[in-house]
């Protein structure tokens, strides 16, 4: 990868100094990015992370994968938790129900104690038989006891059973002696040994409901604590799994966002003409070999951009020597047609004096070579005009001579000087204006020009037919018609007729005399006066020039 850069602004700077470009800080989402890229170690570890050699799909599949284990591992610290909870309640309501049992012993030992005193009283044998009943009810209830009970409580509940079969074989001597009717000896004996067992016996069991309590008590007391360590612990959990999706999230969201960003900023300089951008990214998936080709696309654009430079400047110094030659040549024909014209006139002068006999008659037979040197030398004097005219416009030294004239004059006076030419050719020729339209202002010298050179070009390319002049007024403007029954012009070659010396092809150029300069000489002289010039035509069925021109030139142009 390239060692050159381009930079855009703002930038972030990376732990290693290199540069990447940083989103205008518009929102604390884009601060806190800038924060944690510049004044963390997620910069390294963004970097890293697009370091890694493999494909932006195997990239992220990997992070949802670590993500999608992460919260399995949540799930399984949660189940964990649950069991575990589940247990200690298990255990705590065991433990209740030996309370519950301990609590039963101790009804059951008052009800033996209250059955046994009112059996002195009563002196029946049901009431016996429900001090046996109580006694089976407790040590039932003292099997079961014992059965769930922890091996330091064996001891006290042995006790309790000792202590509960002398209490039970002193109930069955006091039994008998009630129904032996020996009502004292079965007092003394309830007071002197069954009374003082039940004692013993009530304080062994305060002893086991006490501990038993305390025991529910403790275990109440671990089961809230570890209810509390618990959530806790989920809780803890849940937030550091958040936290390490979201540095997932971050981590490999902005390690392909930074060369995108980097992209961004190259492509912008490359837009605004800065060939010479380069773009380096640290990552090896698709971004970087993106990068290796814009960096290519960049060098390239270089290549081609000095390239065309050189070509601009080549071109630029070719067009000023041609602008310098063109100018010598306008200078040249526009000097040359001066030193021209002044010996064709006097040429024409003399020629036309020899033909008025001021010099003696004329043989006859010298007459008519003397109207053919007259009539080409006119049509040479033309011609030389044309040229003088366009080099005086590529000089820039034709001004326009701006003053009223009228239309019909300009007409009339185009007709006057062609209708020979007609009439020679055989050819039909109407020309008129619109009788309303008001005095124009302008150069009516290079008007009637203009209108001169298209009706000659009609007549010259008319075989039959006709050749018809119009003008008339559209709002400010005018608009002049030349419309012919000639050769006409074939489609492709409309656009290129107003050139220099131009014309259809060489065979016309044969066929018909001329150089070309009168349509473009029209053409420059129509844009003088801020109009323009266009030509309909189908081949073989004639043409229609127009030129529209504003009625009053507002402003003199110099071309």
């Amino acid at each position: 990868m390239p060692q050159g850069r381009y930079v855009p602004k703002p930038e972030v700077t990376i732990s290693d100094g290199t540069l990447a470009f940083a989103p205008t800080l518009t929102g604390w989402e884009e601060r806190l990015a800038h924060f944690l890229l510049t004044r963390s170690p997620l910069g390294d570890l963004v970097r890293w992370v697009a370091a890694i050699k493999a494909s932006v799909h195997a990239k992220l599949l990997a992070g949802f994968l670590l993500v999608t284990l992460l919260f399995i591992g949540m799930g399984v610290i949660s189940l964990q938790t649950i069991t575990k909870m589940s247990s200690q309640s298990q255990l705590l309501d065991e433990v209740h129900e030996r309370v519950h049992w301990s609590q039963e012993i101790q009804h059951a030992l008052a009800l033996q104690m209250n059955f046994t005193a009112m059996a002195l009283l009563l002196r029946d044998e049901s009431t016996v038989e429900n001090i046996l009943r109580e006694n089976n009810r407790f040590s039932n209830t003292l099997a079961r006891l014992e059965k769930a009970a922890q091996p330091e409580e064996v001891q006290l509940i042995q006790r309790i059973r000792a202590a509960q079969g002398d209490a039970l074989t002193t109930v069955a001597d006091i039994a008998n002696f009630v129904r032996d009717g020996k009502i004292d000896d079965a007092m003394r004996l309830q007071l002197n040994k069954e009374y003082p067992l039940y004692l013993q016996i009530e304080g062994l069991v305060n002893q086991l409901v006490q501990r038993e309590r305390e025991k529910m008590d403790r275990l109440r007391a671990s089961v809230a604590a570890a209810n509390r360590k618990t959530l806790i612990l989920m809780a803890s959990s849940a937030a550091a799994l958040i936290l390490l999706a979201l540095l997932l999230g971050f981590v490999i969201s902005w390690s392909f966002i930074l060369p995108v960003q980097e992209a961004h900023g190259f492509l912008s300089q490359v837009a605004k003409g800065n060939f010479g951008a380069t773009i380096n990214v640290p990552n090896r998936d698709e971004f970087g070999a993106l990068a290796d080709h814009m960096n290519h696309m960049s060098r390239e654009l270089q290549r081609l951009s000095e390239s065309q430079r050189r070509g601009s400047h080549e071109l630029q110094r070719l067009n000023e020597q041609l602008q310098q030659a063109s100018k010598a040549k306008s200078d040249f024909l526009a000097n040359m047609s001066h030193e021209l014209r002044t010996p064709m006139n006097a040429i024409l002068g003399f020629v036309e004096m020899v033909l008025d006999e001021i010099y003696g008659d004329v043989p006859a037979h010298l007459k008519e070579p003397l109207t053919d040197i007259q009539t080409n030398g006119k049509h040479l004097l033309r011609l030389i005009n044309d040229v003088l005219d366009l080099s005086k416009i590529e000089a820039g030294r034709m001004e326009l001579v701006l003053g009223e004239y009228s239309v019909q004059e300009v007409v009339e006076t185009v007709r006057a000087s062609l209708q020979s030419l007609a009439l020679e050719k055989g050819l039909g020729f109407v020309a008129a204006a619109q009788e309303d339209i008001p005095l124009a202002f302008g150069d009516g010298r290079r008007i009637t020009q203009c209108l001169t050179n298209l009706v000659g070009n009609a007549l010259k390319f008319s075989k039959g037919g006709r050749v018809a002049v119009w003008v008339e007024q559209q709002g400010e403007n005018l608009l002049y018609r030349v419309s012919d029954t000639g050769i006409g012009i074939p489609k492709n070659e409309l656009e290129n007729i107003f050139n220099e010396f131009q014309q259809v092809d060489m065979a016309m150029t044969r066929e018909f005399a001329g150089t070309g300069l009168g349509l473009n000489i029209t053409k420059k002289f129509v844009e003088m006066h801020g109009g323009r010039i266009w030509v309909e035509s189908e081949l073989g069925k004639g043409s229609t020039f127009f030129f529209s021109i504003p009625l009053r030139v507002n402003h003199g142009v110099t071309t």
